[in-house]
């Protein structure tokens, strides 16, 4: 693949594009800095917009919308994160211009109908139910309001709680939108048939056409000192504990971030999941699953690993995460551990861009995080020259037993919590 092309709109929006020529599809990946971290106090209004950006605009009805998609052949969805609003697309190159359009028209011109408010009202609802009643999820939102406390955007449950979902109307999503939904650090990645004329015409004419009218990129601040905590949830009609621990890691652009995504990989992801894997669910059967999570944003990060036990196991299996946890001091990842860590690390990365949604994925977070536009031709010798010891060192520091919380959430009464 050759370089990517990347190009700046006078309204401020980034395109970032890539040829495929052997692919007959269109895809897209884009974002707008209009997610949890924009809406301040009103929790779970960045997660209501997105779910009614495709409810209808001035010129379709939601049911408009939808036909026309399908009548051309493409896909259109809106997501809420932490940080942006993102949307991904999938289109025929003779339907890109159009699906361009309405992507366009989605961003910039929703009616907001309030029949459809109360339609995603009901949905939040439903889902923050299915949230409270699901001990995995119910453990890592509390773990993560632990690692980011203070009410920081990475801690929140971006649906925001029942109470605040009764409480927003129509108003105070027409003023969001207002306000963070623009072109102004708007991202749109593009691969598969394009060139570039495909790109100025198609797809760069229509995007020019958004309007920057905004208050600007929200800032996100830097998490405030983790205080490590054991809780326990619990649920006593729940059959299976599920365990949760970690603590804070490193933003994206930090010196440390290799290392330490490939010490995850090799703790709790490669193979049979890893060492943490290996131990709890081949080794003794005391898991249904086990891995470890490194999630690495603009701000901040947080490592974690997850394992779903039978409550009768639970005592042994916390036991036996932390000695993983401390067999990282004692045994530190042999040669041979990173040497297949290396390998699966690039071998994955060149398997994923036979994929035209991954080759968008990867683009588009080039541009986000910043990390130039031949950084996938970088990647292997990034990889490949990482030094054992370093990542050795960085287990060490982030994958600790003291600087970590757990929450437990199951059957688990009223035990006490050790690791």
């Amino acid at each position: 693949m050759n370089l990517p092309d990347r190009t700046v709109l006078g309204n401020g929006a980034v395109l970032v594009s890539a040829s495929l020529p052997s692919n007959p599809f269109v895809a897209f990946r884009g974002s707008i800095p209009a997610g949890v971290a924009a809406e301040g106090e009103s929790h779970g209004l960045a997660e209501f917009t997105s779910r009614l950006l495709l409810s209808g605009t001035r010129h379709r009805s939601a049911a408009k919308l939808a036909d026309r998609l399908e009548g051309i052949g493409a896909t259109l969805e809106f997501h809420n994160g932490d940080e942006v609003l993102s949307f991904s697309s999938r289109s025929t190159r003779d339907t890109a211009r159009e699906t361009v359009r309405i992507l366009v028209e989605c961003l910039s011109e929703p009616t907001f109908p309030e029949r459809e408010i109360e339609r995603v009202r009901g949905e939040l609802l439903n889902d923050l139910r299915i949230e409270a009643d699901d001990t995995h999820l119910r453990a890592m939102r509390e773990l993560e309001r632990f690692v980011f406390p203070n009410d920081h955007p990475y801690g929140r449950d971006p649906k925001g709680g029942a109470d605040r979902v009764r409480r927003i109307r129509r108003r105070d999503i027409v003023a969001f939108h207002e306000a963070h939904v623009n072109p102004e650090a708007l991202i749109l990645a593009v691969t598969g048939d394009v060139d570039r004329r495909l790109m100025e015409d198609a797809i760069a004419e229509p995007l020019s056409r958004l309007d920057a009218s905004s208050e600007g990129v929200p800032a996100i601040p830097p998490p405030r000192p983790h205080k490590p905590r054991r809780v326990s949830i619990p649920m006593p009609h729940k059959s299976q504990a599920d365990i949760v621990v970690g603590g804070p890691a490193v933003p994206r652009r930090h010196d440390d971030y290799y290392a330490l995504n490939l010490a995850n990989l090799l703790f709790g992801r490669i193979g049979l999941y890893g060492r943490l894997g290996r131990n709890l669910r081949d080794e003794q059967g005391l898991a249904y699953y086990a891995f470890a999570s490194l999630d690495a944003k603009t701000a901040g990060g947080m490592w974690s690993l997850a394992a779903g036990v039978n409550p009768a196991n639970l005592s042994k299996a916390t036991r036996s995460i932390r000695e993983e946890l401390d067999r990282l001091q004692t045994d530190p990842f042999h040669s041979d551990e990173v040497r297949d860590g290396k390998d699966n690390q690039v071998g994955s990365l060149i398997v994923s861009l036979e994929r035209n949604a991954e080759v968008a994925s990867e683009l588009h977070r080039m541009e986000y995080y910043g990390l130039g536009m031949g950084f996938l031709e970088r990647y292997p010798e990034i990889v490949r020259g990482l030094e054992e010891d370093r990542v050795r060192e960085v287990a060490m520091k982030y994958f600790t037993a003291e600087g970590s919380s757990m929450v437990v959430a199951g059957p688990v009464g009223r035990a006490r919590l050790t690791l």
